[in-house]
């Protein structure tokens, strides 16, 4: 099985929100996991072997840029309580031969855990993985409350965008 491990300076996850009067944003380069599977002969994933990924965001990262912003996410996702959101893939499989994937995943987010299905594009360059999506997600599902900033009321649903890149290990 070859391993690939996240190289967090390279990646990120942003999550964007709508509101009445302007969209929230926020953003982490702290991520940790790695992504396991099998290549074939020209270095492709084999998508029929085992496979699995596992990737993790502290709550704490995630930054708007906006002081009163993160500290309303913050009370809202009790860093404390629950400091990790845990992305675990399950299954993947090739839609095209364009790069296009699709994944089986489950998000544990704030002491909830759910499932999902989403399309993803990933390449292989040299020893280094590309992964790229995004999903919608319903933060009320992980029992969140959409926030609050003064007059600022947040919509539930929130798109967040992943960008991978994981670094293989090994010869």
């Amino acid at each position: 099985m070859t391993r690939f491990r996240i190289v967090p300076s390279s990646s990120s996850v942003s999550t964007e929100t709508r509101s009445r009067v302007h969209n929230v944003h926020a953003e982490t380069r702290a991520l940790t996991g790695s992504i396991e599977g099998q290549l074939d002969e020209d270095g492709l994933p084999q998508f029929e072997a085992p496979h699995h990924a596992r990737i993790q965001v502290p709550v704490e990262s995630m930054r708007s840029g906006n002081r009163l912003q993160d500290m309303e996410m913050q009370r809202r996702l009790e860093p404390r309580r629950h400091p990790l959101i845990e992305v675990f893939i399950d299954r993947a499989w090739r839609l095209e031969d364009d790069g296009r994937c699709r994944a089986a995943f489950r998000v544990t987010a704030h002491g909830r855990t759910q499932s999902f299905e989403e399309d993803f594009r990933l390449r292989l360059d040299g020893r280094r993985l590309f992964v790229e999506g995004e999903h919608t997600f319903d933060m009320r599902d992980f029992n969140v409350k959409p926030p609050r900033f003064l007059t600022l009321k947040v919509e539930p649903d929130g798109t967040v965008r992943a960008r991978i890149v994981a670094d293989r290990e090994g010869s």
